[in-house]
């Protein structure tokens, strides 16, 4: 046996001690051997285990093989945080035994280990230890890579009293200024949160710096930098709670007062009340600071940001008229906010300090409040009502998705299946897929022996437990057979009813097709539904090309292909194109014939419906508010139309199945199976919506698909869209945002639907109004304010509470939207509105009640 057989079967057998005695015996030969096996059989065991696990137990025999064999410090270093073979500290825990293995080596390759591999610490590497052995034995200037500052701040922990940890470590005073720049140590000590414990970096670095060991301004400066470096509130976490275990006297924070003030405007929440709450306590500001300061915080979106500045601001006047006139830039900013009940706070503010304020100031920004409002500061309305409002000119873009191009020649054909064969993951989308069936089917066709021959090179590939519903293996059964038509058919079986979703069925038809024309040896010379837009879409011009191609031949399109190129005709076909396909003579011509000139699939009516379990039984509720288990509410949806008598058609076009096997999967492919009936694709993703695990349902590109598509959208669509804007992640509500104003500005928004089932969803519990409303009121600020008026009117019915039952959270500022969006005097029914409005009292709910009835009023 070989050197490397030899240590090749001691990291099979995961001993990695025994790997570290062998290697350090072997010669240049032999090491130069084992190293240059190393990667490949590392592949081989991450092949095998096709899991997240990399490596697995193997890792730490891998890397003793490397660390003793590889020539290069580079290399090793790479070899060592190389993918698969990087856990953490407590799945690796190889320090020593490296240490042994590189101790022979020459000094200096000793300290270019060090720093490569500081270059290539990430987060909590279990090379950090041995990276830090090797700079005290070398004595290198430590590093200040990222990865490495990252790493000792997570070193430091579970080692005893932090403090007295950092004290003892050399590295302290190199590396604790990094660890205000370096990115990655605010992840790692974002639960780091108790400054009274000697266990937290918070506890050890205050005791450092109350015992002097290291310098109180450098942290707080460090601090405040970070700060003014930006990030999110996560990655700031440690360093807000830091700076306020630190407790700045007076004298620190005066001489950062600028740089507090440029926290104001942007920073996260967080960061702006802190900043906001040491500003507040100096004894004097500057006028022009102070209105930087206040005006700053006027266009926050946090209200509580906003009332603590009109706060600030009321004490500051009536401490000091001088204050006054930057007041009153603040209050002018501040009528234009979003939310009522601070444009009324600034109301009245302006009025309690109007003798030390600007009035032409006030009265030119006075135009953005409500008409009541409005009329407290003495403004009457101008002649003619008040000014259009604004449309909506610019709204972000979808993210583009192009179409792939053609396979041309053969070799690209044996290339793409090669290639797939090679990936562990076998992963194509819905295009790709496409593209594959597409050239397998015309290349074929042009020369089948030339196609045969590289296709037969291909290697074997197994697809595992699920190949009945995945397109790929159907796909390859298909390729295996124009490869060799004689050989026993690996094709997988068709899943029965139920077993898949529908729209998914219609995928696997065309698959089942294409393996037995490919066995029979009678593939068509084109495939029909092969889509030429991104969006699914074929042009109608092209679609005729290709039924003329087939009827020249006399060969009939395989039934699911057609009826798939049926769906993908636009709903708007040029009278030349209708015209040219009235010359088509085939059955198949003839019936893309009729659905060109319009006598197609009617557009079928969607409806949503919830329900809930009572008992063991399933109830339906469309109104009333029933119990609700919060955990088992289900949305499911109803399509209904004309028969087209095309089964495959029909079949989704009838009731979603809300329970299948496939659970939903392939749902990104979806929205191309029907380009002109988006939302009859809605209907079919709303049933596997999962409420109480939203990453299992439908994601945003889904979506994103069916806003490129085409045809009306409905309640489907939009009881998805409220659910993505009211996830918990306020990144996914900005993303929904986006996708809401882009169907605002191409008028495809279904506003009332919208409101409708954001109604419906608070109603029963599913949905709350504060997650949602910020997103309507950003869209109303983007201009877009005629589309979320509609959307507010129809939400308004379901949420407005009967007397003596507890109005749902928001519904107050569900209300000051509608005052801010509706036009005056419109003549959209409210049922409810009347009743809280007469109610009488002081809430907000009933005072922005009877503003928005006063307003609809004629």
């Amino acid at each position: 046996m070989s050197a490397w057989d030899d240590v090749r079967d001691l990291i099979d057998k995961s001993d990695a001690d025994g790997v570290a005695k062998l290697v350090v015996t072997l010669d240049d030969a032999a090491r130069r051997e084992v190293a240059k096996r190393l990667p490949g059989h590392l592949k081989e065991i991450r092949l095998y285990l096709d899991s997240w696990r990399g490596a697995g137990d193997r890792a730490e025999a891998l890397r003793a093989a490397g660390a003793g064999t590889i020539a290069a410090a580079a290399s090793v270093a790479s070899w060592l945080t190389r993918r698969g073979l990087v856990g953490s500290r407590e799945t690796v825990d190889d320090t020593d035994r490296l240490l042994g293995l590189v101790g022979a080596r020459p000094h200096a390759w000793q300290a270019e280990l060090a720093a490569r591999l500081a270059e290539r610490l990430r987060g909590s590497d279990p090379s950090y230890e041995l990276t830090a052995s090797l700079i005290h034995r070398t004595g290198i200037e430590p590093p200040a890579d990222d990865g490495f500052v990252v790493g000792w701040v997570s070193a430091a922990l579970g080692r005893g009293p932090v403090a007295e940890v950092l004290a003892a470590d050399p590295l302290l005073d190199a590396l604790l200024p990094r660890i205000f720049h370096a990115q990655g140590v605010g992840e790692a000590l974002q639960w780091d949160g108790d400054p009274t414990s000697d266990r937290t970096w918070l506890g050890g670095l205050r005791t450092l710096a109350a015992d002097g060991r290291v310098d109180r301004a450098m942290l707080l400066d460090g601090c405040v930098g970070r700060f003014l470096r930006g990030g999110t509130a996560l990655e700031l976490r440690f360093f807000v709670r830091l700076h306020q275990a630190l407790e700045p006297t007076p004298a620190e924070v005066g001489s950062r007062a600028r740089d507090y003030l440029r926290l104001l405007p942007s920073a996260p929440g967080t960061v702006a009340e802190l900043a906001l709450g040491h500003l507040r306590e100096l004894p004097a500001v500057s006028p022009g600071d102070f209105a930087e300061a206040v005006e700053a915080l006027m266009y926050r979106p946090e209200k509580k940001l906003v009332r603590a500045g009109l706060s600030w601001l009321d004490r500051s006047v009536r401490l000091s008229p001088e204050y006054a006139g930057a007041a009153a830039g603040a209050l002018a900013t501040a009528f234009a906010h979003e939310a009522s009940d601070v444009q009324e706070r600034a109301v009245r503010l302006a009025v309690k300090h109007a003798a030390h304020l600007d009035p032409a100031a006030l009265r030119d920004a006075a135009g953005a409040l409500p008409a009541d409002l409005r009329a407290l500061l003495g403004i009457a309305e101008r002649p003619g009502g008040e000014e259009e409002r604004p449309v909506l000119l610019v709204a972000p873009r979808l993210p583009r998705v192009e179409l792939p191009p053609p396979i041309a020649t053969v070799a690209e054909l044996g290339a793409e299946f090669a290639r797939l064969a090679a990936d562990p993951y076998g992963q194509l989308d819905r295009l790709e897929t496409e593209r594959l069936m597409a050239g397998l089917v015309e290349l074929t066709h042009r020369d089948r022996e030339a196609v045969r021959a590289v296709l037969a090179q291909v290697p074997v590939r197994r697809w595992g437990w699920s190949e009945n519903d995945n397109p790929l293996a159907w796909l390859w059964a298909a390729m295996q057979a124009v490869a060799s038509p004689s050989a026993p058919s690996s094709a997988p079986q068709f899943p029965g009813p139920g077993h898949v979703s529908v729209p998914h069925v219609l995928t696997l038809r065309r698959m089942a097709e294409l393996v037995t024309a490919a066995r029979a040896d009678a593939l068509p010379p084109v495939l029909l539904a092969t889509p030429t837009s991104a969006d699914g879409h074929v042009d109608p011009a092209e679609l005729l090309a290709r039924l003329e191609r087939l009827e020249a031949v006399g060969v009939d399109p395989p039934d699911a292909d057609l009826q798939q190129a049926l769906l993908r005709i636009p709903r708007r076909v040029e009278a030349e194109v209708a015209a040219r396909a009235a010359r088509l003579t085939s059955p198949a011509g003839r019936l893309v014939a009729r659905w060109m000139s319009g006598e197609g699939l009617a557009d079928p009516v969607v409806t949503v419906r919830y329900n809930h379990l009572e008992g063991a039984s399933r109830r339906w509720f469309d109104e009333g508010r029933p119990p609700l288990d919060p955990y088992d509410p289900r949305a499911v949806s109803f399509v209904a139309a004309s028969p087209v008598e095309l089964d495959l058609v029909d079949l989704l076009c009838r009731d979603p199945e809300t329970y299948v096997h496939n659970r939903g999967g392939y749902m990104s492919w979806w929205a191309g199976v029907m380009p002109s009936h988006r939302e009859v694709v809605a209907a079919h993703l709303l049933p596997f919506f999962s409420w109480d695990w939203p990453e299992n349902s439908p994601r945003l590109p889904v979506l994103h698909d069916l806003a490129r598509a085409d045809g009306p959208l409905g309640p489907a669509f939009a009881t998805m869209l409220v659910f993505h804007l009211n996830n918990e992640d306020p990144a996914e509500r900005t993303a929904a945002l986006d996708l809401l104003l882009a169907l605002a500005a191409t008028g495809d928004l279904p506003t009332a639907d919208l409101g409708d089932q954001l109604g419906r969803l608070v109603r029963n519990g599913m949905v709350t109004l504060g997650r949602v409303i910020p997103s309507l009121a950003e869209a109303e600020r983007a201009g877009a304010g005629a589309r979320v008026w509609p959307a507010v009117a129809a939400a308004l019915p379901h949420v407005l509470p009967p007397d003596g039952e507890r109005p749902p959270s928001g519904l107050a500022d569900l209300l000051a939207l509608g005052v801010r969006t509706a036009p005056p005097g419109d003549a959209t029914p409210v049922p409810g509105l009347a009743a809280i409005a007469a109610r009488g009292g002081s809430s907000r709910m009933v005072r922005e009640a009877l503003r928005l009835t006063r307003l609809l009023s004629p």
